[in-house]
């Protein structure tokens, strides 16, 4: 009897055992948001959670202001619920309507090690005060020194259930030891602005930065922000004064190689661009790269003059941070050939000189005054 007794104890314990390795089994299963990992091509694979730099300050952060479209953010380190899980970080919110565009100063997070980097990963959530969710999407970018892009992402929160999701880039190419690297990542996209609310404001909780055998950078959390030339507030130096600015929808995008970063098809093509917005106006291109971008006229309607097929245009004026860039209307006639733009203008582009160009904002404005 005693050892049937022992057996059933062992049994007993067995099965507890076995209980208690399912429930384990069962919680190793649950992927949370915090192990979804979106990659540059828009594909998610789960990852551990490794811990990084946990965000309790924000001297590191700014808001980019330098595009007309950007709204002034506000910024605090606050701790909250995120899908039932108590989180410390930085809650970014817009003062006023527009793109939200913030610069985070990370050769100052990463000093010496800035060379090393290879890999970003950053939590990020959407908090809005609605009952429904509403998804947000919006890109990330890594700026060197002289402004050109090193590498680009996108990211995206577009379920209730992956709020936080994982933010992710990975350089195409090391940035440069020295300061000014920047990490710029907007919200282009947001439903609840979409359906005329107040739009949803960024949290960012932990912060991770990789080298290239995948192991943690050693991070100063107490960095400040060194701003470059040029940053926040637009450099209006050398720049005609224009009336109130109007930008042109879906003109962002980035190229090298004298390639095009911003491709228009106008309305008469079935495009959203009105050519004849550009008549007697002032088009403004806010941008980075070390050299200014130039506008292209493209026409293959039937009549078009000789010089029409494709026009090149310089940039008139540019301000002395080199990060904006004014064509004048003129100019655009006398590389086009007419001022009949509304019948033969077919597509309008922003191209590079030749050096790396990330375009921000294409406004159109006529001169004050």
């Amino acid at each position: 009897m005693p050892t049937n007794g022992f057996r059933h104890r062992i049994v007993s314990i067995s099965t507890i055992v076995f209980v208690m390795c399912l429930l384990l089994l069962m919680a190793s299963c649950d992927n949370t948001p915090d192990n979804i990992t979106t990659t540059n091509d828009g594909s998610e694979t789960f990852t551990a959670e490794p811990t990084g730099f946990k965000v309790t300050v924000h001297g590191f952060m700014r808001s980019f202001e330098a595009s007309p479209d950007a709204a002034q953010l506000s910024f605090s380190i606050t701790g909250m619920y995120v899908n039932g899980k108590q989180k410390t970080g930085v809650l970014i919110t817009a003062d006023r309507d527009g793109t939200m565009y913030i610069a985070i100063d990370i050769s100052s997070l990463l000093g010496e090690e800035m060379s090393k980097l290879r890999t970003i990963e950053a939590d990020i959530a959407i908090i809005n005060a609605y009952d429904d969710f509403y998804a947000v999407s919006g890109e990330v970018s890594a700026i060197d020194a002289a402004g050109s892009t090193v590498a680009e992402s996108v990211w995206s929160v577009y379920l209730a259930e992956k709020n936080p999701n994982i933010m992710r880039l990975e350089l195409t190419a090391a940035l440069p030891s020295g300061p000014h690297n920047m990490l710029i990542i907007s919200k282009i996209v947001d439903n609840a602005q979409a359906a005329g609310l107040e739009q949803s404001s960024l949290f960012i909780s932990e912060f991770r930065f990789y080298d290239g055998n995948g192991e943690l950078l050693t991070v100063d959390g107490d960095a400040g922000f060194i701003a470059p030339a040029g940053f926040g507030e637009p450099d209006r130096s050398n720049l005609d004064v224009l009336q109130q600015e109007i930008p042109i929808d879906g003109a962002r995008g980035t190229s090298n190689g004298w390639g095009q970063a911003v491709t228009l098809l106008t309305s008469k093509n079935g495009g959203v661009f009105d050519a004849t917005n550009l008549v007697n106006s002032i088009v403004t291109v806010y941008y980075t790269s070390s050299s200014p971008p130039e506008l292209i006229l493209q026409s293959w309607t039937e009549g078009k003059p000789d010089s029409a097929g494709w026009a090149k245009v310089a940039p008139y004026r540019v301000n002395d941070s080199g990060n904006i860039a004014q064509f004048r209307f003129d100019d655009m006639v006398e590389a086009f050939g007419t001022d009949d733009f509304e019948q033969f203008l077919d597509q309008l582009f922003v191209g590079d000189t030749g050096a790396e160009l990330a375009v921000f904002t294409v406004t159109y404005a006529e001169v004050e005054g």
